[in-house]
């Protein structure tokens, strides 16, 4: 973690927010994209849900491996991306 600057870190940090929020949606019943009679259709409605929580923590990685390998402005890209799911994730559990 050396290799990082701090405010690198504290941005992409940000990101790992949506898994303290996990159990909420794995099994909190939360259907924030409505429900559905099929039962395929409401699995894949489940996964969306879950991604909800899952791809901020995954861009977490990312950033911090695009940073390390010398793409410092796309790292910073795909944390700040991770930063604005992150909110829409707490944005999502609190309406």
């Amino acid at each position: 973690m050396n290799q990082f600057p701090r405010w690198m870190l504290a941005l992409a940090g940000v990101c790992l927010v949506p898994v303290l929020l996990a159990p909420f949606y794995m099994f909190g019943g939360l259907t924030p994209f409505g429900t559905s009679e099929s039962g395929f259709v409401r699995f894949l409605l489940y996964l969306l849900t879950n991604a909800i929580w899952l791809v901020p923590s995954l861009l977490f990685f990312v950033s911090l491996d695009l940073y390390r390998r010398g793409y410092e402005g796309r790292g910073v890209c795909v944390a700040v991306a991770g930063v604005a799911l992150t909110a829409l994730s707490v944005a999502l559990l609190l309406v």
